[in-house]
């Protein structure tokens, strides 16, 4: 009766093998596509940016030639063969990323080609009204709560109390008007992450979940951007840091959401 062939180390046949290390040449070629995912990444942040300046109107040209190269780009990486798995995690998220961006700036452009796109100017203005507050000096002083009740009060105390005429028969004396005050900013915003960027982090979230075999039900955009809301004051009061990014790593078999402050 033939024998089966003997299996490497001499394995039983049918027994899980560990992966085999990687050779010099693979090395070269996880860095090789390290760095070139790493430059991708950088090339979406600033093609993000040239499109909110077409939104905005600082640009006249739609960056599409530019999103064009990036997308072929994005697309020989994701179609690259690597056994590592974190960089085809990374690969992946990248891919997501890029996506949610897409179908996000197309439909904005189209709107803005139409008529009908409207910017939240407001929410803009807030924000930096918001980033104006938080680089106050902390010795200048600010209103208290209760300070527009208290004035109010002092006024209509005022208007009620006798004028100098009426008190003493002799004209007040006149003179300039004091100046007002500086104007008080209007209490911070909270955190609210894009819609684009809240959907592509939660994809790659979902995939990572997926991955480590998590239940992934009751997961919801809008609930990931209110978790965030409410965390990412408080880490940039901690860290001191002028906004905050999110990565998706693998920690002991779970997938989770890893804050990262810039400065």
């Amino acid at each position: 009766m033939a024998q089966p062939p003997a299996r490497p180390g001499g394995a039983r046949p049918g027994a899980i093998l560990p992966p085999e290390p990687e050779t010099g040449k693979e090395r070269l070629a996880t860095e090789q596509l390290t760095d070139t995912c790493a430059a991708l990444e950088e090339e979406l942040e600033e093609v993000k940016v040239k499109y909110e300046m077409f939104l905005l109107g600082a640009e006249r040209m739609e960056p599409a030639r530019r999103r064009e190269d990036l997308k072929r780009s994005v697309a020989r990486l994701k179609n690259a063969f690597t056994r590592n798995a974190g960089l085809r995690f990374r690969i992946q998220a990248l891919h997501a990323r890029y996506l949610s961006y897409e179908r996000l700036w197309l439909r904005s452009a189209r709107e803005k080609e139409a008529g009908t796109y409207r910017r939240d100017v407001m929410r803009a203005r807030l924000r930096a009204q918001r980033e104006v507050a938080r680089r106050r000096p902390e010795g200048e002083a600010t209103r208290a709560p209760g300070a527009a009740e208290a004035e109010r009060l002092e006024g209509a105390a005022a208007a009620a109390a006798p004028t100098p005429l009426e008190a003493t028969g002799v004209p007040p004396a006149t003179g300039p008007a004091p100046r007002p005050g500086p104007p008080t900013p209007p209490p911070a915003p909270a955190f609210q992450l894009g819609e684009a960027e809240t959907r592509a982090l939660f994809d790659a979230w979902v995939e990572a979940k997926r991955r480590c075999q998590e239940d992934v039900g009751g997961l919801t955009p809008e609930g990931l951007g209110r978790s965030l809301a409410r965390q990412v004051p408080a880490i940039l009061e901690k860290f001191k840091a002028r906004r905050v990014e999110f990565k998706v790593v693998v920690q002991d078999g779970k997938a989770i959401l890893k804050a990262v402050p810039r400065s």
